[in-house]
């Protein structure tokens, strides 16, 4: 719980790792764990405790016909005290579940982090020729692709602008036929007319 505490403080992500990477390791947390497990059992008994002390009352309450006001409201208050500790305790172990499931997911987190981090390939003494070789043709493939990329790109830039025009001309086209169809029908009715 102190480890949760501290990681909802505001520091380094470095500080952060190590109290998990830790607190994942050490056998003084584990044991810690161990504990909380085993109190976690002690709850789960209180519990069910709680709910057939519960059921006890509800049952005495439900056969009994009392007329006493000090015994109707002392059945109350033992209810009362039932039903607080059947929901304190459910919640008490609600929470010991999160805590512990959440301790072995981060557990499981940093194991998959440090055990599979993708290391950087570099031109150190670190690193094979063959890998930085690899990655420089890689690379060169890429920029290959992006340059086809950038060629079809300007293609359709270029199919665009030719489409645009070839519209404007068919509209234009378009507009004279129209004016030249109404001065023949024109024509054609003054002939008639003559």
């Amino acid at each position: 719980i102190f480890i949760f505490v501290l990681l909802i403080l505001p520091m380094p992500q470095r500080w952060k790792r190590a109290m998990i990477t830790w607190s994942s390791r050490s056998s003084v947390a584990q044991r810690a764990l161990y504990f909380v497990r085993i109190a976690f059992g002690f709850i789960l008994l209180l519990f069910a405790d709680s709910v057939m002390r519960l059921y006890k009352v509800q049952k005495e309450k439900s056969s009994a016909r009392l007329v006493d006001e000090h015994a109707i409201c002392q059945l109350k208050l033992q209810q009362f005290y039932a039903q607080r500790n059947t929901y304190l305790t459910g919640i008490t172990m609600f929470l010991g579940l999160i805590l512990i499931s959440t301790h072995s997911l981060v557990g499981q987190l940093v194991e998959g982090d440090t055990g599979a981090s993708p290391r950087l390939v570099t031109s150190g003494p670190g690193s094979s020729k063959a890998q930085v070789e690899k990655l420089k043709a890689e690379l060169a493939e890429a920029r290959k692709e992006i340059e086809e990329l950038n060629k079809k790109d300007r293609d359709m830039a270029t199919l665009k602008k030719q489409a645009d025009s070839s519209h404007k001309e068919y509209m234009r086209l378009a507009d004279e036929y129209e004016k030249l169809q109404k001065q023949l029908d024109s024509s054609k009715e003054a002939k008639k007319d003559a």
